[in-house]
């Protein structure tokens, strides 16, 4: 049975139109990759999913509209591929925040604190992130999102930054994470790697104009 459905989504910019009636299913603990040329709404379908834009309309989580049931919003993370640190705050103070944003503490804050540590980012703790390298950013970002108590991670394009080693440790991570919890992810990226362990590539043809 699906987890996270899409029925019946329309929605486009300034009346140019990217999806639709489109309608798509996922499935639970599984890796889903994202692929399509560029403009045919790969961002815009995960952000109509954590309700950035439209306010989840079309969007179903275990067959309930999402919009009329906003708490359940935080069954999903969804990771861009810009981090949404906080510059002027210190890499401890942002993890405490996010903390209270998914109303988690004590596991939380391990959770980041063991990722980092694996990355070597821990010596950052203290440092503030207007101060850090966007790969270092990017590798803390990731650290804080891929440890929310969610059912699925949306991620979109967020290892470009990286370099090969961390992509590698992420690869390894989304991996085990799914194995161990049953995730779902649902990926856009070309980074080929991260194909390799998708259950399914699903295909965003781009709307064409009628004619």
């Amino acid at each position: 049975m699906s987890i996270l459905s899409v029925k019946e989504l329309t929605y486009g910019y300034n009346d140019c139109p990217v999806f639709k009636n489109f309608g798509v299913s996922f499935d639970k603990g599984k890796i889903y990759c994202i692929v399509g040329e560029n403009g045919a709404g790969k961002t815009t379908l995960l952000k109509c999913i954590s309700s950035l834009i439209n306010n989840s309309k079309g969007i179903y989580y275990d067959e309930q509209p999402i919009d009329e049931n906003k708490d359940l919003l935080q069954k999903i993370s969804y990771i861009m591929s810009e981090d949404t640190l906080y510059p002027y705050m210190t890499v401890n103070e942002n993890i405490k925040f996010y903390a209270t944003l998914f109303y988690k503490t004590f596991n939380f804050k391990n959770k980041v604190s063991d990722i980092l540590t694996q990355l070597g980012c821990d010596i950052y703790r203290d440092y503030l992130v207007k101060n850090l390298s966007q790969g270092t950013r990017n590798k803390i970002y990731l650290s804080i999102m891929l440890s929310k108590d969610a059912e699925i991670f949306l991620l979109d394009e967020p290892f470009t930054a990286l370099d090969k080693q961390s992509q590698e440790f992420f690869f390894n991570f989304i991996e085990k994470k799914n194995r161990k919890e049953k995730a779902t992810f649902i990926i856009v990226t070309h980074i080929e790697e991260f194909k390799k362990i998708s259950s399914t590539i699903i295909e965003i043809q781009k709307l064409r104009e009628e004619i």
